[in-house]
């Protein structure tokens, strides 16, 4: 992996600008939470009222509690915002999902403790929810001033997200009882939705008025296609670009405590109303689930219990879903089939329209996340068997689809993250499987309607897959130095070899002579070359000077130049000493070497006997390389697709396909500033590819390269799902 740059680098970079933003909004957010605070005492004394004797007694201590910890609770949300932001200031965006990750270190956690957690994400989804619009163009503006980063939910430092990780990092550390707590931030939400984003629309509307003279980065778009393949979709907007000016749902999702109301049926649209005509025209309106004129519609409570029902099948019902000719049908058979057992009769009802719709968007969803992700076989139905589990929660929580840090989201993202490209060879990459599998089941087992399985199988999965990938990192830098380290190593030697051979070429020299040249001096050279960086530093000069001396003298071109050759003893002395002679052995040939080329030493003088060569330094160990053998060259390729590979940023990830037709991802880890060309690695962090810019693109001639899916996998199978669907109306 490549290092970072120093933030003072990084392009578009305001300092002065961002301090003022610091000013301006983190301590006004720290000022709303403590307002909040205040405000807490009167809901808690009314709860208090109406509560039993231990809930009593637990609310009224907490409103003593909250007086006496006011600072310290404010002083604990200040910190972790402080610290998000210097972050920011960094370069190094910090990711709420790896630091809640870090602090769970793999412990279990108490269903009260769930209920806390998920209370805080419901706060942060409310005030995502409310004030979308002003957070995209806001992760927009800080991307830009502190450096064009791209900054989301999960990294942006006073988005919702950080707001709520804030919020649990204050009361979680306080002496509040549990069951408080959770009655505290329910409480405060609603007054910190309004009163932060009255905070977001100011701080938006003074950055618009900086940008006005100022090129801003267009809003996350689509990622542009590799030259030459077929991707007319390229630079356009994104898919919740396209839909989220018609985006009405959500608004009364999710229900307090996080426990999903299968009874409730909003009036809301759950999804934008373009999705839903494009799901409907797919479907072709004959699907029988909308058809039937006495069917009446199956409620929300016999769609549940179906999907629950299914939920208890091999695999969570998926390999009976699977068996149908594509998930979607597969789904609404199994749905069907499963409400016959709780004897409704399939011929009588038929689906909702908007539940059809979810469904049928879900079930797509599953099949362009299990075919975009390079999985072994038998992992398919391991991920399949969420299928029914995530039904359930999209039937209920549109927020799914908008939220990226949504808990079931974010679980699904990482364990296709754990499972794509891992080819389970080592000890640790089982171990990961392992993990992935037991977690997919205890979900399909256990998730009635409640939230918290989740969201716990996300905390502690989350935990696990951090270390993995922090081992991840440590091996990707490794490969990277020793990959710098083997490219410094070859230009060294090339740089020797090169000189050298323009020192002997058409040159008849003295054996002890030219035996000098191509060992210790020529070992001397790569040493100085690695050390001094450039051929014009003060050891490369003198490296030169001894050899053109030596040379000179040897050849009896110019007259001979008794003091000059007498001042390189020295570092003759210091560059047989460099190959292993012992000093007196190294003056005693650094004195022969000076009478030979004197003509005071016979030609046919004795080599002095060197000690073997050392060994080689450790090189990077690499796999089996995609790479063909013919030259780029000889394939071919386009200049237009090399331009693509040459801007190509850090840490994107292509898919290699070898010459049987198996698909490796790779990620682009690392760039030489000397050859110029692109180190890829594998999910493990070893060394995969090594290839230059045109390499690439002949790749891309022979059909062996194409972009690797989002590394949100969640949001590259949505935007899938949309093409999927958008095709047949551009076809019609």
């Amino acid at each position: 992996m490549q290092t970072p740059p120093f933030a003072d680098d990084l392009p578009s970079r305001n300092l002065d600008l961002l301090n003022q933003v610091r000013e301006d909004i983190l301590l006004p957010l720290s000022d709303a939470f403590a307002a909040e605070l205040d405000a807490l005492g009167g809901g808690l004394f009314q709860l208090a009222d109406k509560a039993s004797p231990a809930l009593q007694k637990d609310y009224l201590d907490a409103v003593q509690e909250l007086r006496r910890e006011r600072e310290s609770l404010v002083a604990r949300f200040r910190m972790h915002l402080a610290r998000a932001w210097q972050g920011l200031e960094a370069g190094r965006p910090l990711s709420v999902e790896r630091t809640l990750a870090r602090g769970n270190d793999l412990t279990l956690v108490a269903d009260n403790e769930l209920e806390v957690r998920l209370a805080v994400r419901n706060l942060a989804g409310a005030i995502q929810q409310q004030w979308r619009p002003e957070l995209m163009r806001l992760d927009r503006y800080l991307g830009f001033i502190a450096g064009g980063l791209r900054l989301d939910g999960d990294t942006n430092p006073i988005g919702p997200e950080h707001l709520g990780t804030a919020v649990y990092s204050a009361v979680s550390g306080s002496r509040i009882a549990i069951r408080a707590q959770l009655a505290a931030v329910r409480l405060a939400e609603p007054g910190m939705v309004e009163r932060v984003g009255v905070l977001y629309a100011a701080l938006e509307r003074q950055l618009v008025a900086i940008a006005r003279n100022v090129d801003m980065p267009e809003g996350r778009s689509r990622r542009r296609g590799i030259p030459g393949q077929a991707d007319g979709k390229a630079g356009t907007d994104d898919w919740i670009g396209r839909f989220f000016s018609q985006w009405q749902g959500g608004q009364q999702a999710a229900v307090a405590g996080g426990a999903i109301d299968v009874h409730a049926r909003g009036d809301h649209e759950l999804l934008p109303g373009e999705l839903h005509r494009l799901l409907r025209d797919a479907r072709g309106g004959a699907g029988g689930e909308e058809s039937g004129a006495g069917a009446r519609t199956l409620s929300p409570r016999e769609l549940a219990s179906a999907l629950s029902l299914l939920q208890t099948g091999p695999h969570g019902g998926f390999d009976e879903i699977d068996q149908a000719s594509d998930l979607r049908a597969g789904l609404r058979q199994e749905v069907f089939a499963h409400a016959a057992r709780l004897g409704v009769d399939p011929r009588s009802v038929r689906l909702d329209p908007a539940d059809a719709d979810t469904l049928d968007l879900v079930a797509m969803l599953f099949q362009a996340m299990l075919s975009e992700s390079q999985l072994r076989p038998e992992l398919r139905p391991v991920l399949g068997q969420l299928l029914a589990p995530v039904a359930k929660v999209a039937l209920q929580d549109p927020r799914l689809f908008v939220r990226e840090s949504h808990p079931v989201r974010r679980l699904l993202n990482m364990l296709a993250d754990a499972c794509d490209g891992n080819p389970a060879e080592t000890a640790a990459e089982l171990a990961l499987l392992a993990q992935v599998q037991a977690v997919a089941a205890r979900v399909a087992q256990d998730f009635d309607e409640h939230l918290g399985v989740f969201l716990q199988a996300e905390s502690e999965f989350g935990a696990y897959f951090e270390q993995y990938r922090r081992r991840v990192e440590i091996a990707e830098r490794r490969t990277a130095e020793l990959q710098r380290a083997e490219e410094r190593r070859a230009a060294a030697r090339q740089l020797a070899a090169g000189a050298l051979d323009e020192r002997l070429r058409g040159r008849a020299l003295p054996a002890a002579l030219e035996a000098f040249l191509r060992r210790p001096w020529a070992q001397h050279l790569e040493r100085a070359a690695l050390r001094d960086g450039a051929s014009d530093g003060p050891v490369m000069a003198a490296a030169y000077a001894v050899a053109d001396r030596l040379v000179a003298a040897a050849t009896g071109a110019g007259d001979l130049d008794e003091a000059g050759l007498e001042a390189q003893r020295p570092l003759l002395q210091r560059i047989y000493g460099e190959a292993g002679l012992a000093p007196a052995v190294a003056a005693e040939a650094s004195a022969g070497l000076l009478d030979l080329v004197r003509g005071r030493q016979d030609a046919g003088m004795p080599l002095p006997e060197l000690p073997p060569a050392p060994p080689s330094p450790a090189t990077v160990e690499e796999e089996a390389s995609p790479l063909p053998d013919e030259p780029p060259e000889q394939i071919g390729f386009d200049v237009d697709t090399a331009d693509y590979f040459e801007a190509l940023p850090l840490g994107t990830w292509l898919d290699f396909v070898d010459r049987l037709g198996r698909v490796q991802p790779g990620k682009l880890s690392w760039i030489s500033p000397i050859s110029g060309r692109r180190m890829f690695v594998n999910r493990r962090g070893a060394r995969f590819c090594v290839a230059s810019p045109e390499q690439l693109a002949a790749m891309v001639r022979l059909g062996r390269l194409r972009l690797h899916r989002d590394e949100d996998a969640f949001y590259s199978a949505m935007q899938a799902v949309v093409d999927r669907l958008d095709a047949p109306a551009a076809g019609g």
